[in-house]
């Protein structure tokens, strides 16, 4: 049953699978685990989704450190108690792990962004992910001729 998750898993793109089930890391020992299972594994790349393009490819111990940093962050802003912030496709043989800010949490005009990670860490080669690509905040005036905008724009 492993291997056909695995097949299925492997012909989705790195957005579907951004996108797939994640399970939040709700111990804080398991997060410590984590980071060292990280440095277990080689060819890491480092995505921060504020700057889409922009990837860094690093060492698993490398991976490992900065993943550490990024707890010692989380903990900091939440006064030293921890909260489900970090998640991952599988604990054991993390290659995908989504690394949320306490107070970067929430993004988006009016609540249309969704929620974006503050770092996302993965084994498997990125590929653009629309969703993190800078869009519009721009306000629109309405159409129609008649309201607050017409009669302002008449006054001028």
């Amino acid at each position: 049953m492993a291997n056909k998750r695995a097949s299925a898993q492997s012909s989705l793109s790195f957005p579907q699978r951004l996108n797939g089930r994640f399970s939040g890391v709700v111990k804080l020992a398991d997060a410590w685990y984590l980071a060292a299972a990280i440095t277990e594994y080689e060819g890491w790349f480092l995505l921060d989704p504020s700057r889409p393009g922009e990837v860094l490819k690093m060492s698993g111990l490398d991976a490992g450190c900065h993943f550490e940093g990024l707890l010692d962050e989380i903990l900091r802003e939440e006064k030293g108690v921890w909260s489900t912030l970090v998640y991952v496709q599988e604990l054991k043989d993390p290659r995908i792990i989504k690394v949320f800010h306490p107070r970067r949490a929430g993004c988006g005009c009016g609540g249309e962004g969704g929620i974006v990670p503050w770092w996302v860490l993965t084994r498997i080669t990125p590929e653009p992910v629309p969703e993190w690509e800078p869009s519009s905040c721009e306000i629109k005036p309405a159409a129609s001729k008649s309201g607050l905008f017409s009669w302002i724009k008449r006054l001028l």
